[in-house]
Formats: structure tokens, C-alpha cells, sequence
């Protein structure tokens, strides 16, 4: 078994007829089988010339263990990412999606040719046409793999989409043992046979694959219940912290207006006898601390907090108090519009809604801080059609340069508080087709409107 396995089939091939069906097989099903178990596995379309380019190189370049088929997965997940990744997927999560592709595509190869070598013991008249559309068979039961799989590994996909890199690109190998396996059970079933005192090697291979696929499939679902777990967690912690914060803010409030009543019940008892026995200096004075008094409870921010009301989620709720806390503490003005009843979970995930709020907040805070105005604005609302999120701040600059945003995302620049969060919210925002991100920046002023279509 060698690293490369270059050849020239125009020069090799023993005959035309040969080397039609080796192109045909080549430069369409293989490509075919490739990216159309990765196109399904990742729900991401992939243009026409990835197959063309794939089956191409193929012709020279076989299918082989250790470097072709590394390189091979290297290449395609570099040429996904950085010119077919419109959600800006990190690099991890390109490499993890292509790892857990190879695994089903191993595995139904594995199902695809045992099932032919039982075909041709028994009916050896179709060898010839049943190996020519081995290939796509083999895709066949890869979609039907997929089918029957999805609920298992999506659960992973989805919580591993913003990090975990690490883990992503260690349980993006979990393919190499079924490739090797593969491999060994092709070209030499001798070595497997002899090594493991194997009589019926068909039967220990489907079976082996099946059970190595099931552990596949039984990690990925494990880890991604356990890392939803404790995301779930993580945000129950923080919605207790902001109810507890929340708690202890209605609290000082209440016991500040409990006060106010009784200052100001004396206040007015005194105003009144000053005015009764024309004591003019003291009357000024009592009314002027009354003045104060009700500056102070006046300028709380109820308002803020009567609004949150019509936020029906707790734990978006619970987020965005502890937002608008943070903005408070900062000594920015917070401006919270929820006018009507919105429950944003009818567009979106909780955990999304809640990763899309603290981001959009976040940026608006961290921006506002070092602008003259130091003003946050978050707006909720809905229609018959869909929900709308919009986030505004004051800016230091006059205008933001959104196409210079755009870009500096994409390179990890965060020198500007714009750009902190804008991949992550990107890649959430991917997950919904017909949502719509508007932003615009004009006179010291940066908005960002997202526009949810409810479902029909």
C-alpha cells in the first residue's frame, strides 16, 4: 500500500471501453458519492465545479489510504471554507462535518460491496454491470444512512457550532479507523482474516462497520447532550443571577418609594406650617428638598423594568435585564421598547435568541461607552409576517464603514466594538434562510435591525 498512488489512465488503460467506464466512474459517481453525502449530511449546497475539479484530480490521483485520503479531505474542507462558507463557519466546524461524512461514507461502502460480493456469489451474470453502478448504490444507502441517522449527530452539530474547537478536530478522525478497516478489507482481507481468525470476513466486516458506526453515532449524541447540558446550565446560572439582581432592584425601589412616602408626608406637614406662620426661608427650603426627593424617584428606571413585562421568555427576559443592568452601571442611557406582548422563541431557538440579544448588546454597550452621547436603544416588535429585533447605539464616529465591518469580521479584527460578536452572529443567523440582518450608520449613530419571518 503506498502514500501516492499517481497514475495515467489514457496511457494504462487496456482498452477503449475500459477507459470510458473508468472516466465515467471517475469524473462522475465517485464525485457524486463525495460531495453528495457531505452536501446532505450538512444541508449546504455545493457548486457544480467542486464535482468537476474533485473528479478531475481523481483521475491521476486514486483514492488511497493515509495521505490521498487526507489530503483529499484537507483540500475540500479548505476550498469549502474559504470560498463556499456564505455563514462563515469556523475551519473546525468544516473539518468536523467532512470527518463525520467520511464515517457514513465509509460506512455505506462497506454495506454497498458486501452487499455486491453476496450479489455475485449468487448471480455472477451481473458482476460486470453491478460494479459499474457500485458507486452510485453505494450514495443510495449513504442518503438513506443520513436519513435514518439525522436525529442522532444534529444534536452535535448544533452545539458545537460557535466552539469547542478542540474537540471538533479530534472527533473529526473518528472516520480513520473505519478507513483503514475499509482499505485492509478491500485489497487484503488475507491480513484481517489471518490476524483475527476470521472464517466469514464479509459477515465480521458488516458487522464491525455497523457497530463502529453505532459508537460514531452514540459519542456524537452523547457529547452533544452533555455540551447542551451544560450550555443549558450556563444560562440557567445566569438567568438565577439576573432574577436575583432583578429581585434586589425592585427591592431598593420599593424601599426608596417607602421612604419617599414618609419624607414626603413630613415634608408637606412642615411646608405648610412654614406657610401657615409665613416663614418664607423655610418653606423654600423644604421645597427644595422635595424637589429633590422626587427627582430621585423619578429618575429610576421603571420604565425599563414595567417594559420587560411584555417579554414572555424568561430566560430572554432574564438576559436582557441583566443588558440593560450592565448599560446602567456603565452610565449609559438604555432606552427598552417592548410595546406589545413578544414571545421570540415562535422564530427562533431560545439559546439563538438569547446568543443574538447578548451579542447585539453587547456590541451597542461596548460602542456606546466611548461615544459623547453614551445612548443604547433595543426595540421589540412583531407583525402578522415576522419579529423584529432592533439594536441601536451612539458612536464615537460619525459613520461606520459597514463594508470595512463586513471585512474585518471575516479577519478577526476586533479593533473596532462592531466587530466583536459579528461572526458568531452570522453563523446563528445562518441557521435561518429568510431572516433578514439591516444595518445602518449615519450621525453618530449605528443600528442593527433583524427581521425574523414567522412560519407560515
Amino acid at each position: 500500500m503506498t502514500f501516492f498512488n499517481i497514475n495515467n489512465p489514457f496511457i494504462q488503460a487496456p482498452n477503449t471501453s475500459y477507459l470510458i467506464t473508468f472516466l465515467i466512474k471517475t469524473i462522475i459517481f465517485y464525485p457524486l458519492l463525495f460531495w453528495g453525502v457531505f452536501r446532505h449530511v450538512t444541508k449546504t449546497r455545493v457548486p457544480l465545479y467542486y464535482y468537476l475539479i474533485f473528479g478531475i484530480v481523481l483521475i491521476f490521483l486514486q483514492p488511497n489510504l493515509f495521505l490521498n485520503d487526507i489530503l483529499f479531505t484537507v483540500v475540500s474542507a479548505l476550498g469549502i471554507f474559504y470560498f463556499n462558507n456564505p455563514n462563515e463557519e469556523r475551519f473546525s466546524t468544516v473539518v468536523a462535518q467532512f470527518g463525520f461524512s467520511l464515517v457514513v461514507y465509509y460506512f455505506a461502502s462497506f454495506v454497498g460491496l458486501v452487499g455486491a460480493r453476496l450479489v455475485i456469489t449468487n448471480f455472477p451474470q451481473f458482476s460486470a454491470l453491478l460494479f459499474f453502478f457500485l458507486v452510485p448504490i453505494i450514495y443510495l444507502i449513504a442518503l438513506l444512512i443520513i436519513q435514518l441517522s439525522r436525529r442522532f449527530f444534529v444534536p452535535y452539530f448544533k452545539i458545537v457550532y460557535y466552539q469547542y474547537s478542540g474537540l471538533k478536530y479530534l472527533l473529526s478522525l473518528l472516520f480513520v479507523p473505519l478507513s483503514y478497516f475499509f482499505y485492509l478489507f478491500q485489497y487484503n482481507p488475507a491480513m484481517i482474516s489471518g490476524a483475527l481468525h476470521v472464517k466469514n470476513i464479509n459477515l465480521f466486516a458488516i458487522i464491525s462497520a455497523t457497530l463502529y458506526y453505532i459508537l460514531v453515532l452514540t459519542i456524537l449524541y452523547v457529547v452533544g447532550r452533555l455540551l447542551q447540558g451544560r450550555e443549558e446550565l450556563h444560562y440557567a446560572q445566569v438567568r438565577l443571577n439576573n432574577l436575583a439582581s432583578y429581585t434586589s432592584q425592585l427591592e431598593v425601589m420599593y424601599d426608596d418609594m417607602r421612604r419617599f412616602k414618609h419624607d414626603y408626608k413630613n415634608v408637606l406637614y412642615s411646608l405648610k406650617s412654614a406657610l401657615d406662620t409665613d416663614n418664607l426661608d423655610y418653606a423654600k427650603a423644604e421645597l427644595e428638598r422635595l424637589t429633590d426627593s422626587t427627582d430621585s424617584i423619578i429618575n429610576l428606571p421603571t420604565h425599563l423594568l414595567g417594559n420587560l413585562k411584555n417579554i414572555k421568555n424568561s430566560g430572554i427576559k432574564s438576559v436582557v435585564y441583566g443588558k440593560i443592568n450592565q448599560a446602567i452601571n456603565k452610565q449609559l442611557s438604555p432606552i427598552l421598547e417592548v410595546v406589545e406582548p413578544i414571545d421570540l422563541t415562535e422564530t427562533l431557538a431560545q439559546i439563538d435568541a438569547i446568543r443574538i440579544l447578548s451579542i447585539l448588546l453587547d456590541n451597542a454597550i461596548n460602542a456606546a461607552a466611548e461615544s459623547a452621547e453614551k445612548k443604547v436603544d433595543l426595540c421589540l416588535y412583531e407583525n402578522d409576517n415576522a419579529q423584529f429585533i432592533v439594536v441601536g447605539n451612539s458612536t464615537k464616529e460619525n459613520r461606520i464603514d459597514l463594508d470595512r465591518l463586513d471585512i474585518n469580521s471575516v479577519n478577526f479584527n476586533l479593533g473596532a466594538s462592531h466587530h466583536i460578536g459579528l461572526r458568531n452572529l452570522r453563523i446563528i443567523l445562518g441557521k435561518y434562510p429568510q431572516a433578514v440582518n439591516d444595518r445602518s450608520s449615519d450621525k453618530h449613530w449605528f443600528e442593527q435591525r433583524i427581521i425574523l419571518p414567522k412560519k407560515q
